[in-house]
């Protein structure tokens, strides 16, 4: 049995999905915790997400390709799974070097090819403060 690539918790009080990325991240990893995600009684299209990536989980497969095919696969899963005014997602990221990664991954989604807001993040305090503030652009 291999071990968890990431574990998925869902806080209704706080209408937050938080996906903590304890493994290799790779595409098919990500496809299938959003998926887990989808199906489980207490997501709600409204609540924002948290995406945790800590020291231990390797980025290292993240080429250009595998970002736009993850891209591809989050822009239909959104448009399926996210409703609301300002859906938001948070990557709290503390490693400098992935924090490179998901800064190019908030670029290739900017606010005008992409209908939730990215923001990231070094710590999941600084995180929830964001979530927890108006959004910075109107409602659609």
């Amino acid at each position: 049995m291999t071990d968890p690539t990431y574990e998925l918790k869902i806080e209704p009080a706080r209408q937050l999905a938080i996906l903590d990325v304890v493994g290799a991240a790779t595409t098919p990893c990500l496809i299938q915790a959003f998926g887990e995600l989808a199906a489980d009684p207490d997501w709600q299209p409204q609540f924002n997400l948290m995406i945790l990536i800590g020291h231990g989980p390797s980025l290292e497969r993240f080429t250009l390709g595998a970002l736009e095919d993850l891209q591809d696969f989050m822009r239909g899963w959104n448009a399926a799974n996210r409703a609301g005014s300002n859906p938001r997602t948070a990557f709290v990221c503390p490693d400098g070097l992935k924090r490179v990664i998901v800064e190019l991954w908030a670029a290739m989604n900017a606010p005008d090819s992409w209908d939730v807001e990215i923001g990231v993040f070094t710590s999941r305090a600084r995180a929830l403060h964001w979530l927890k503030s108006p959004p910075a652009r109107p409602a659609s």
